[in-house]
């Protein structure tokens, strides 16, 4: 007998939208409500798939940049 597959994990991006700190949890459960270095409860969250990558970025001038994209397939 076979069991089914479970989902694959999906990644949670939180990003505090007032002092600009993130994190990128592998848990959702562990995702907090307040910002850990400011304590400011503005935190917006991305889901990452596991098939998704992406690369932050943050100047003074233009504010915070992300860029998803594909990861590559190894092998």
């Amino acid at each position: 007998m076979l069991l089914p597959k479970s989902p694959p994990a999906v990644s949670i991006f939180v990003l505090c939208d007032a002092c600009y700190w993130c994190a990128t949890f592998l848990d959702k459960t562990r995702v907090m409500d307040k910002c850990p270095m400011c304590s400011a409860p503005q935190l917006s969250s991305f889901p990452i798939m596991p098939d998704e990558s992406f690369i932050f970025s943050y100047d003074s001038k233009r504010g915070v940049e992300l860029d998803f994209g594909r990861r590559k397939k190894s092998g």
